[in-house]
């Protein structure tokens, strides 16, 4: 059997034609290309400011129970989140500073929690620059709820030489820091109702108040008169919505 091997030639105009179309290829994909950079990175290094507070903490609960503070160096606040059971009214404070920088007052002076004024403290670093925090002072306390001793029907009466016996949530078992006032319908305090044996426990949100009247200090309240039942609980306060009268 003869075999027959064919040459083809590849013409001249063909070989033009693939190499024009091969280099327009390349032109156009390297027109469509966009070389995108992305934004230089600046990386700003400053120095600590020295006269920071690094931390701020409440330590009557004990080192190991210590309330830690959110101390913000920018706008120059210290909060202090106080539990309500604790019932301080004032704090003992630990407070970090950077080496040589002072603070005043220092961090030795008990911290007040109910001062009517803004609590400041004055850092100093070593260079003479000075920078001024104000404590702001959150006390975690949930809702005061005190039970109504009246109805929608019926106005409670009790007589000035009588007790009351309060009932509510949420009230501290201190006598210290719990107190009921009998107020008018404006919400003015009247008469300040004293406890009604020493030591009682108010722990399971009941507590009974006397009226307690002195030769030095007697009852002014009027009878067949509307007042109200107002309890203050450390940081909280709240008023009955009824009224009750007194008798005699």
């Amino acid at each position: 059997m003869n075999t027959k091997i064919i040459k083809f030639k590849t013409p001249l105009l063909f070989t033009a034609f693939a190499l024009f179309s091969l280099l327009t290829a390349c032109t156009s994909e390297e027109d469509r290309w966009t070389d995108v950079k992305e934004d230089p990175v600046t990386e700003i290094v400053t120095d600590l400011d020295a006269k920071r507070i690094i931390s701020f903490k409440v330590t009557n609960p004990g080192e190991e129970q210590a309330i830690y503070s959110a101390v913000n160096n920018l706008e120059k606040t210290i909060t202090v989140y106080l539990p309500s059971y604790y019932q301080y009214e004032y704090l003992e404070t630990a407070i970090a500073l950077p080496e040589k920088t002072t603070i005043s007052p220092a961090a030795t002076e008990l911290l007040p929690v109910f001062s009517k004024t803004p609590v400041m403290y004055t850092t100093k670093a070593a260079d003479g620059t000075t920078a001024v925090y104000t404590v702001k002072i959150i006390i975690q306390q949930p809702q005061l709820i005190l039970k109504e001793l009246s109805t929608a029907t019926t106005v409670y009466t009790v007589n000035t030489g009588a007790s009351i016996t309060v009932k509510g949530e949420n009230f501290l078992p201190s006598y210290e820091i719990t107190k009921v006032f009998v107020v008018d319908a404006q919400g003015n305090k009247k008469w300040q109702m004293q406890q009604y044996n020493e030591g009682l426990n108010i722990a399971s949100f009941y507590a009974m108040y006397v009226f307690g009247a002195t030769a030095d200090s007697p009852i002014t309240l009027l009878p067949d008169t509307d007042y109200w039942i107002m309890m203050e609980s450390y940081n909280l306060s709240t008023t009955m919505k009824l009224p009750f009268r007194i008798t005699n």
